[in-house]
């Protein structure tokens, strides 16, 4: 993956000014049909695995496999997006996936799959909300009121998660009951941006350099 000059130029004016509190990692997942043989992590060895590479999907297999002593390279992976891999699942051609929320939710309730391993301590970095920062230097006030505003949105969404699901289910093409799981695995309320959570998003980065997915290496900081 190699970003274009102008493009690297533009998200280096950018700055993360919140983070939103980690989901709790239930709403990714690498699954299989429910009468696989596979039954674990480490039986997927030699098998075929579909993600979409260089994003949290590829972060969260890497570790998946760590776990089990495997490497990306001892399974058979397919780079496809969402709703590829859906439809791959659905078909049968592929042994395994990784799937997440809505699509997730919407299998646990009408496919039937078995999950290997969700993202409980591995997809559990969190959102970010990033202003350029020129924006940021002249307007701090203002910064500040936007966030207070965006974390008491989300402490009403954490609390109403019926309500929330009747929202998005006016556009989305979800049963209220599949919406409302996927927001109960989600937060909404923010954080500040601290060390720690810089941190999580540096190992992300410098695995992806290291497996040649980013060409150049980032250093983040406060």
């Amino acid at each position: 993956m190699k970003l274009h000059p102008s493009l690297l130029k533009q998200l280096a004016s950018f700055v993360f000014i919140a983070s939103t509190k980690p989901p709790t990692g239930e709403g990714t997942a690498i699954v299989v049909h429910k009468d696989s043989p596979i039954k674990t992590v480490a039986d997927l060895k030699g098998k075929t695995l579909a993600f979409q590479r260089a994003t949290a999907s590829q972060y969260f297999v890497v570790k998946a496999l760590e776990e089990v002593g495997l490497k990306l390279s001892d399974v058979k992976y397919l780079n496809l997006i969402s709703p590829e891999t859906r439809a791959a699942f659905i078909r049968n051609s592929i042994d395994a996936g990784v799937i997440s929320d809505p699509q997730l939710a919407e299998f646990q309730r009408t496919v039937g799959v078995r999950i290997l391993r969700d993202g409980k301590g591995i997809t559990t970095q969190g959102g970010y909300w990033l202003a350029a920062r020129s924006f940021v230097k002249e307007n701090p006030e203002l910064v500040k009121i936007i966030l207070e505003e965006v974390n008491n949105v989300g402490k009403w969404a954490e609390a109403n998660p019926r309500d929330v699901a009747e929202i998005i289910a006016r556009d989305a093409k979800l049963d209220i009951p599949t919406l409302e799981k996927v927001v109960k695995r989600r937060r909404y309320t923010l954080r500040p941006i601290s060390d720690e959570i810089l941190s999580g998003q540096q190992k992300i980065s410098d695995l992806f350099y290291e497996q040649k997915f980013i060409t150049r290496r980032s250093m983040l900081r406060m």
